[in-house]
């Protein structure tokens, strides 16, 4: 049987059009632009290219020419468009999943934005979490999901084994009993703390620009949003209950449990009365009149004469005399063990695809101090994890 040849034919001089393949992943380019601040037409104008093109883009990719230019703009690494199997799905990371301390006053693009930077939290504990052993998420939520503020804040407080005592750093804390916590890059004041769940892990972000004793509240009233509402509220109830204001009276009570209040502010409590106890509890002098007065120490007079007071004093907008920064010992001990092995913060960076800025802002500042060097781990994983075990004194009172 004779097999008939076709025409011969010779292998084109053009390269196959494999573009389809190097496409930028589109969700990346979005979160990237959102975390960026940026509209799809301040986007646009920035490329020189039309706003259509970047809903092409943010819908099947864009080519690998545009990777420079968008790293640039958007202030990410060129990785950062490359998502490997093992990567959280940080799309899945929407607003509607978050709880912010301020809704009403931060906007559409700010909230965005930070759940963006929220995004970018998944990738770094994602990268520590192959590296290292943290913590595990302790936190009774499904236990105490029903009670009022005031039980439930009791009731995590027996749980830690405090209870009447004062906190200690509320950072390490949290850290101690598997929350991620971390801070906020240069974010606007109106977005101001926030948190969510993610994969059945917990986070909170906070700003580190406030006082350490407002941050301690802020970190204080996620938890009350963690433990009371993420594991039992509807719709239904977000609609009909304050949320933000069980949150706040969970914090007050799990910085200042009632009945230590009562035994340091008297009746009538003066000024030095609230500094005392401030101190004690590691919280700052106008929540301590506020707590003061809803627990009966202050009459409503008194209440707004202390404010004025206080005001006069520079605590309406500061801390005088205040509390060191609590630092995060997650941090801390991820920068002192990548320093001994000789991992840089360009090594973290390029394996994240997160900017040392990014990385400076999300972890208290720590990463930037990272001596440079070559190291780098094999396949981005390593086999021995360190263990990280966090100490809390528990006997230690904040502010002594």
């Amino acid at each position: 049987m004779t097999k008939v040849l076709g025409p011969e034919t010779s292998p084109s001089p053009f390269p196959p059009n494999n573009e389809q393949h190097l496409l930028l992943n589109p969700a990346r380019i979005r979160c990237a632009r959102e975390t960026a601040g940026l509209s799809k037409v301040q986007l646009a104008q920035l490329l020189s290219v039309d706003p259509r093109t970047i809903t092409n883009y943010e819908k099947d990719g864009a080519p690998q020419t545009k990777i420079n230019a968008l790293s640039e703009i958007l202030k990410v690494m060129p990785s950062f468009f490359t998502v490997h199997p093992s990567d959280p799905a940080i799309g899945d990371l929407s607003e509607t999943q978050v709880w912010f301390r301020s809704m009403r006053k931060s906007t559409a693009r700010q909230r965005r934005s930070a759940v963006g930077h929220g995004k970018s939290a998944l990738l770094l504990f994602h990268w520590i979490e192959n590296h290292f052993n943290l913590p595990c998420n302790d936190l009774p939520m499904e236990d105490i999901a029903q009670m009022p503020p005031r039980s439930s804040a009791l009731a995590l407080r027996g749980d830690w084994g405090y209870g009447e005592n004062p906190l200690p750093n509320m950072v390490s804390l949290a850290e101690s009993h598997g929350i991620r916590v971390f801070s906020l890059p240069s974010m606007g004041k109106e977005v101001d703390a926030f948190s969510f769940v993610f994969a059945g892990q917990p986070y909170i972000a906070v700003d580190t620009h406030k006082t350490p004793e407002r941050v301690r509240f802020d970190i204080s009233h996620e938890i009350g949003h963690l433990v009371m509402h993420e594991a039992s509220m509807s719709e239904l109830d977000a609609g009909t209950r304050d949320i933000e204001k069980e949150a706040h009276d969970f914090a007050s009570n799990l910085l200042m449990p009632e009945c230590r209040v009562k035994s340091l502010i008297p009746h009538h409590a003066l000024v030095s009365d609230i500094f005392k106890a401030k101190k004690y509890f590691g919280v700052a002098a106008m929540a301590m009149a506020y707590r003061a007065h809803a627990l009966g120490r202050l009459t409503d007079w008194e209440y707004r004469s202390m404010c004025s007071q206080l005001t006069s004093m520079g605590y309406r907008t500061a801390e005088p005399e205040g509390i060191s920064a609590e630092k995060s010992q997650v941090f801390d001990f991820v920068v002192n063990t990548n320093r001994t092995k000789g991992i840089s913060v360009n090594t973290v960076s390029e394996e994240t695809g997160l900017t040392s800025q990014e990385l400076h802002g999300l972890s208290f500042g720590n990463f930037m101090t990272v001596t440079s060097g070559g190291g780098r781990t094999s396949g981005g994983v390593v086999v021995n994890k360190p263990k990280l075990v966090l100490h809390v004194n528990k006997n230690f009172p904040v502010g002594e």
